[in-house]
């Protein structure tokens, strides 16, 4: 009994040493493969047609964004499932929710403010992203 509750502990370990987190499995370069638009009723994808955007997520908590041979950078952070970017002055600029993240796959939905005035207003943007590295 001792060998068997010794074993399963052994397992549970190794399988929380494999497990990574979050912002170690979001490191790396992502490359955009497509954005569905939602607005009320109406919705678009677009794929293959823009230009192509690389986001690289550096350790150091900046992601720069690559796009017909420049760049930008952003400072980021995540808390829970939120990918927050950050302005210049450290504050949030936009945020994602992470909806799926694998070692090949991300999928990231933000919310959007509306065009026109007035309320019961849907807008929202959501972006998959392939394994570019």
């Amino acid at each position: 009994m001792e060998r068997l509750a010794f074993f399963f502990l052994l397992g549970l370990g190794i399988l929380a040493a494999c497990t990574r987190t979050t912002g170690e499995q979001l490191l790396g370069k992502w490359k955009l493969d497509s954005a569905y638009y939602h607005y009320n009723q109406f919705s678009f994808s677009s794929g293959g047609w823009h230009q192509e955007e690389i986001y690289e997520f550096l350790p150091s908590g900046e992601t720069r964004t690559l796009a017909q041979g420049s760049f930008i950078s952003n400072a980021y952070e995540l808390e829970g499932n939120q990918l927050i970017y950050l302005d210049e002055s450290g504050l949030p600029s936009s945020t994602y929710e992470i909806l799926a993240l694998d070692r090949n796959h991300l999928v990231l939905r933000a919310e959007k403010q509306p065009l026109f005035k007035g309320g019961n207003q849907n807008r929202f943007e959501i972006r998959y992203f392939s394994r570019f590295d």
